[in-house]
């Protein structure tokens, strides 16, 4: 990185940004005939409150909508107990003594380790891939 950073520099230094003198008096002679504009200043505090009347109309409009749409909304109606879930979902210790003759349960314990070792080599590989796309690109640039 310090062999690009010296070439910046060095590109840097090269580059004449000096303004000629008809351009400097030009810019001198437009900054002196504009007026100062102080009437900013004042009209600052009339935008202020324009700013606090349009935000409090705004919130009181806000607020206005919330109580309209709270006013007249319907009780919520009662659940029944019968209604609930839990009589819907079946007892899970009743459906694994129904299932437990039919279904022949065989348990081993899983390995991981090989895919995620082949993964990080893969990763791996890809980053070097990349790092030498860059190098190869910044070569070619500079």
């Amino acid at each position: 990185m310090d062999e690009f950073e010296k070439r910046l520099k060095r590109d840097a230094q090269g580059i004449d940004a000096d303004i000629s003198p008809q351009l400097a008096s030009r810019i001198e002679a437009s900054l002196r005939s504009v007026e100062r504009i102080e009437s900013l200043r004042q009209k600052g505090s009339a935008t202020s409150n324009l700013w606090w009347a349009s935000s409090l109309t705004g919130l009181a409009a806000a607020a206005a909508v919330i109580a309209l749409l709270n006013w007249n909304r319907p009780d919520p109606e009662p659940v029944l107990p019968e209604q609930t879930a839990f009589q819907v979902v079946p007892d899970a210790r009743e459906y694994l003594q129904q299932i437990q003759g039919r279904l022949p349960l065989r348990a081993e314990t899983a390995d991981f380790r090989h895919g995620l070792e082949d993964e990080l080599v893969k990763l791996q590989a890809d980053f070097e891939k990349a790092r030498e796309n860059v190098n190869r690109d910044i070569d070619f640039t500079f």
